[in-house]
């Protein structure tokens, strides 16, 4: 596909079509000004020249006539050049001016387009985390914020600052350049492509190979050698192993000469195709200048016709580089936007309207398998259930496969097998919204959204008040931590606050939860603190919630919750491994013996003690 319609389905979105006639006046003027200029400067060259312009049309190349009013031929010479110059410097102003507007104006459809599609993939994550899971578009989410669409930006603002401008800047010194000559324009031309054609090829791709493949191999391969040095030496080998170094050192350095002797040639032998291309527009502009025949050229006419060609030649240089930029960066960028923006045909579970009142049965997983956008599976055929008042715990050695476990149930992921059934209603049959009355996700980050502390608690409820939001602080053991707060329970909080630790937001999520009493809790526990009380007030919230008829589901981070679960479901993989009891897993299982010396073992560094 030609890549310059790479951007066409970000160019023909909507926002693209803002401050169209603005953005399209200033290009043309940006694109046409510079043909112009280099008239000017050959009507000043041609005055100097001359002495004096007092015939209209001037000539300034073969068929290249610039006709002049009566009333500037009538000037002295002195007036005339005044007022050429002071033409030349209003026109460079114009230009200044046309091309800042002109890069304003693109810059602002550029940022418009790819602000929109920050909201597109907003809506289009939450539709997929509905089918995928919200754990499997976490990846997929941070590499388009944080690196497609910003290229796409750069990309969509280089496009529209070459297209038209560069274009018309292209056509208009070309056209200039064959008036004053064709053939010394076509062989300016020529003379160009081969000198490109010709960096193309003494530069080629090898050299960029070498330099990003084969030259730290080797690097890395004589670095190994080195380190195994002291035990080649123990075992009587020092002799082969100087006879590797050596080969591989040889090998460097002979790679090493070849890409410096590539280098070298490349600026000695494109200087001299330049200067025989010089020679030759010399030779062919001498014969003209110096031609005494009505079509022979003046200096004034070389000027315009060198004028031309440089303009030509930048024009040239930024549609490469707009054709560069959509072939390594912008284009791919658009391509992997759009493909994650492709709206699926399937039903998502918001589109279906049974609610929800309370847990009574509990959740079943029935041989449920999920899978990444990537095909990976994340859940395989997994079978087993939650029953309300318990505290369960999802434990796994990927984080990914217990995460999205745990998302199901806030309705996020769409089984590729199997169905999840909360009180014998398919899970996908339940209103996200009826999920969110009866789901509620706690973790480190509260989670906190713009608001109060107090009303970040209440959540719109106007039944709980002051007293109750204090209980409940207290219950979790961070009321004194808040209240030392110079706002107290007022304090204005935001979403990432940093001005609370990561005990006063957990425990406000928890307070939350003791608030509101939803019928499922799932929690994502912060690691413990090195002051962590046995009586953990905030494992007692849990099952306090538990017994009140709740059911938590917990991702674990410390070793009491998973003493105190009710159940412990071991995922290995996207399979499960086991559940039961921590201490019978204890006995039973090798996988969760390993997990636990890993994650919850006091003497080993990095371990999530608790």
């Amino acid at each position: 596909m030609n890549r310059f319609q790479t951007l066409s389905a970000a160019r023909h979105e909507p926002e693209g079509k803002t401050g169209s006639l603005t953005y399209f006046i200033w290009a043309v003027l940006a694109g046409i000004l510079v043909p112009v200029l280099v008239l000017v400067f050959g009507l000043i060259s041609y005055l100097l020249e001359t002495k004096a312009i007092d015939s209209s049309p001037v000539r300034l190349g073969v068929n290249l006539y610039v006709p002049l009013p009566e009333s500037f031929l009538d000037q002295r010479e002195l007036v005339q050049l005044t007022q050429l110059t002071s033409l030349a410097f209003f026109i460079s102003v114009l230009f200044c001016l046309a091309v800042w507007r002109h890069r304003r104006v693109a810059d602002r459809r550029a940022m418009a387009i790819t602000k929109s599609l920050h909201y597109q993939v907003l809506k289009q994550s939450v539709r997929r985390a509905e089918l995928e899971g919200a754990a499997a578009q976490s990846a997929s989410a941070r590499a388009l914020i944080g690196r497609h669409l910003p290229s796409l930006g750069r990309g969509l603002s280089l496009w529209y600052r070459v297209v038209p401008r560069s274009v018309l800047l292209l056509l208009g010194c070309v056209a200039v350049a064959l008036l004053v000559h064709v053939y010394l324009a076509i062989i300016a031309v020529i003379s160009g492509v081969m000198m490109w054609r010709l960096y193309q090829h003494v530069r080629g791709t090898d050299v960029e190979e070498v330099g990003r493949w084969e030259l730290p191999q080797l690097r890395d391969q004589i670095a190994g050698l080195v380190a195994r040095a002291p035990q080649m030496a123990r075992l009587q080998a020092s002799g082969i192993a100087e006879e590797s170094f050596r080969h591989e050192v040889d090998q460097l350095y002979h790679s090493l000469d070849s890409n410096d002797a590539r280098r070298g040639r490349i600026w000695p032998t494109l200087f001299l195709a330049a200067s025989s291309a010089i020679g030759i527009m010399v030779i062919g502009l001498g014969l003209n200048l110096l031609a005494e025949s009505e079509y022979g050229l003046s200096l004034s006419s070389a000027v315009v016709l060198g004028l031309s060609l440089a303009g030509a030649f930048s024009a040239v240089w930024r549609i490469l580089s707009l054709g560069r930029n959509l072939r390594t960066h912008s284009g791919p960028a658009c391509d992997s936007i759009y493909a994650y923006l492709k709206r699926s045909s399937e039903a998502t579970p918001s589109e279906q309207r049974v609610g929800l009142a309370g847990l009574r049965d509990g959740v079943e997983f029935r041989d449920v398998s999920l899978f990444g956008s990537h095909g990976q599976p994340i859940l395989n055929h997994i079978t087993t259930g939650f029953k309300p008042k318990s505290l369960a715990v999802l434990l796994g050695t990927d984080q990914v496969s217990t995460q999205a476990m745990a998302e199901m149930l806030m309705g996020f992921g769409r089984p590729a097998t199997g169905e999840v059934r909360i009180d014998g209603l398919k899970l996908l049959d339940v209103h996200p919204a009826s999920l969110a009355k009866n789901v509620m996700w706690v973790d480190p980050t509260g989670p906190l959204w713009d608001g109060t502390i107090e009303e970040n608690l209440a959540g719109g409820d106007s039944e709980i008040n002051s007293s109750d939001i204090v209980a409940a602080l207290r219950e979790v053991d961070v009321y004194e931590q808040i209240s030392r707060l110079p706002e107290g329970l007022t304090t204005y909080a935001s979403v990432e606050d940093k001005s609370l630790s990561t005990e006063a937001t957990y425990g406000i999520g928890l307070a939350r939860a003791l608030l509101h009493r939803p019928p499922i809790l799932l929690v994502s526990e912060p690691p413990a603190v090195s002051t962590q009380l046995d009586d953990d007030p905030c494992l007692k919230t849990l099952q306090k919630l538990a017994g009140q008829g709740s059911l938590v589901v917990v991702l674990p981070r410390r070793l009491q919750t998973l003493r105190s679960a009710d159940r412990v479901i071991l995922l290995n993989g996207a399979d499960l491994a086991g559940e039961g009891r921590h201490a019978d897993l204890l006995n039973d299982s090798d996988l969760y013996r390993h997990l636990n010396y890993l994650l919850f073992n006091p003497y080993r560094s990095g371990a999530r003690v608790g």
